[in-house]
């Protein structure tokens, strides 16, 4: 059976080139990166309180300026919805390219109709789509 974890949250704060990293009532280490960050924490948080590190979740989040923190959010927002709009269209292509060759059209003519590339009707029309 897994072992039970514990979340701590880790403030990430930027000072100089390091990222200092907080986790309250436990305790500060650093970071040079916020991708070895949640190691450095969960480390720190193991030898702080003697756990088993594989009990412990380290979630980073990282402290900015608030216009930053907006700009930053924006951007996952847009790159969200574009995923999900991504998505929407893929099925739709998939969509036409069936009804094309279920009306007995060649895989060229579909993709000429469609605007694609011969192999990206191939690709919409295959199995694993």
């Amino acid at each position: 059976m897994a072992p039970v974890t514990t979340t701590y949250t880790v403030k990430a704060v930027r000072e100089g080139t390091w990222w200092v990293l907080h986790v309250e009532g436990v305790g500060v280490t650093q970071s040079r990166t916020l991708r070895d960050a949640p190691r450095m924490a969960t480390d720190m948080i193991s030898l702080m309180l003697d756990v088993d590190p594989q009990t412990i979740t380290a979630r980073v989040e990282p402290e900015l300026d608030e216009a930053t923190m907006a700009t930053v959010k924006q951007a996952r927002d847009g790159v969200a919805k574009l995923a999900a709009q991504q998505n929407t269209v893929a099925k739709q292509s998939r969509d036409a390219a069936l009804r094309l060759r279920k009306a007995g059209l060649s895989g060229a003519d579909a993709a000429k109709i469609l605007g694609i590339s011969q192999q990206r009707v191939s690709q919409l029309l295959s199995p694993k789509n």
